[in-house]
């Protein structure tokens, strides 16, 4: 790699070193055209350089198949060119801290590495729907924003489907440990080996476990492919049955029985979330206003509401039993003072409780007609009939 001192690189302004890695150098740069500042990714593509040609490949493999893509999950690439001998590709420069770094100290609260895995999740689905694969998801890839959200960094390795770079490194390329099996054997590739990966990423930020490492590099790639890993909530009990099976799919050694697509694992982390977080009061009155709507244009079976009799208020509450306004939607109960049977329902005698516990029974004729006006009549009007027949006959 090239030690010399940049100063300007095609039209930007380099103002500083943000990191090396194996393949270049990633600057602090100013475009002055638009004036903004870049993050400036470069790499050396010299005579000298072991693998130029595969390094420019992929390089601008990985301009063309990023700069496609425009998602709030995924880093956003302005340009990318070349220029004695530096290919660079200008993006957005983020302000924030990898995943990495967040979990070098523990494991992260259940709902928060839920959410990033939601977030994650659905980038690489985007990504999975434009033809691209990132082949590198891990926590160095992460980036955490101030805001909640996160960005899907270096697709280095990324390698559009209908691209024909068939190298063995092109194939093989990744961190180890968090390879997919068919990834770690060199095997063919398709967007479900993102998908496992993830996987890792999210049992090792619910857990703070490490998976499939390794004395050696053969080490590690025999874990990835034969070692199962236990559920994660054998590691922390809090992990919720759900997960267990969001994260067993993921991992799944066979493509075949892993989620069809990212955007499968995303319906499921956002159950998973809705499960982690009961509903606040505000959406429990939202929902309880909505039932109660739906209930009324549907004619739904009418409910009683109690009211709880407070010390000094029985004004009010009677009151309240006879105002036609009320939410209690048994219209029949507007018609009468219904305090005293509330206060028995809250504070039931002796004689309450037992018939309040005995099986509900139909009630005698003589109660039916007295309380059922429609069979009264009925009964009248039979009653009526057969006694002009009976008149009839006499005569």
């Amino acid at each position: 790699m090239a030690t010399r001192k940049l100063k300007q690189l095609g039209r930007y302004r380099i103002q500083d070193e943000l990191g090396r890695g194996a393949m270049g150098v990633v600057y602090k740069a100013h475009d002055p055209v638009l004036d903004r500042t870049v993050a400036l990714k470069t790499i050396v593509l010299d005579d000298e350089a072991d693998g130029r040609e595969d390094f420019h490949s992929r390089f601008f493999l990985e301009a063309k198949a990023a700069a496609r893509l425009n998602h709030p999950a995924l880093i956003t690439i302005y340009d990318f060119g070349e220029e004695d001998g530096l290919a660079y590709m200008a993006m957005e420069l983020l302000n924030g801290k990898e995943l990495s770094t967040r979990m070098e100290s523990s494991s992260l609260p259940i709902r928060e590495a839920v959410a990033i895995a939601e977030q994650v999740a659905e980038g690489l689905a985007y990504a999975h729907d434009g033809g691209v694969i990132h082949r590198d998801i891990k926590p160095g890839n992460i980036m955490l924003l101030p805001n909640g959200r996160i960005k899907i960094m270096d697709f280095g390795v990324a390698r559009m489907k209908v691209s024909e770079l068939k190298t063995q490194l092109g194939t093989r390329l990744g961190t180890p440990k968090y390879m997919s099996p068919e990834q770690s054997t060199g095997g063919k590739l398709d967007h479900r080996t993102d998908i496992f990966s993830l996987g890792i990423v999210l049992y090792e930020m619910l857990t703070g476990a490490k998976l499939f490492r390794g004395d050696s590099l053969t080490n590690v790639l025999h874990n990835v492919a034969t070692f199962e890993p236990p559920p994660p909530s054998r590691i922390k009990p809090e992990v919720t049955h759900l997960l267990d099976l969001v994260i067993k799919r993921a991992m799944e050694k066979k493509p075949s029985d892993r989620y069809s697509s990212a955007w499968e694992m995303v319906d499921d982390l956002r159950h998973c979330l809705q499960e982690l977080a009961p509903p606040t009061r505000a959406a429990q009155k939202d929902a309880e206003s909505e039932s109660n709507k739906i209930a009324a244009t549907e004619e739904a079976p009418l409910k009683t509401q109690i009211l709880k009799p407070q010390a000094g208020d029985k004004q009010t509450l009677r009151r309240m039993s006879r105002d036609t306004n009320t939410d209690n939607r048994m219209n029949m109960s507007r018609r009468f003072d219904s305090f005293d049977a509330n206060t028995r329902l809250q504070q039931p005698t002796p004689r309450d409780r037992k018939r309040l516990s005995q099986t509900p029974r139909m009630p005698g004729m003589l109660r039916r007609l007295l309380h059922d006006h429609d069979l009264a009549l009925f009964m009248l009007a039979i009653t009526t009939v057969v006694m002009l027949a009976g008149m009839l006959a006499l005569s």
